[in-house]
């Protein structure tokens, strides 16, 4: 079921590489949203990893999601400072990334 799902979200992420130009405010699906969707799960993912033998299971889970949380929202007020301004987009896109992060990985694992 896992599978099918992850393979069902990675398919879904691969048409709407070809869409980019359909625009659906606030998210405005572009290569941007999926960047942050995919950073932020891959973060998450690794963090876990990482943290997993050392620490276990339950506080690794909230560590990664933690570690990817926080480095979304230090890039979205870099983008505030520095560039045009943060956009809630892409923090929705790096919650998606969480929330898939933690439905993959189980907790009784």
């Amino acid at each position: 079921m896992k599978r099918l799902f992850l393979l069902l979200v990675t398919s879904l992420i691969a048409i709407q590489l070809y869409s980019q130009d359909i625009m659906i405010p606030p998210f405005e699906m572009g290569g941007d949203k999926i960047l942050h969707f995919t950073a932020s799960y891959t973060i998450a993912y690794t963090a876990y990893h990482y943290l997993q033998p050392r620490i276990g299971s339950r506080r690794a889970r909230l560590y990664g999601s933690g570690i990817s949380l926080g480095i979304g929202i230090l890039k979205e007020v870099v983008d505030q400072r520095y560039r045009k301004g943060w956009e809630a987009g892409d923090l929705y896109a790096n919650m998606g990334g969480i929330i898939l992060f933690r439905i993959d990985i189980p907790l009784s694992k």
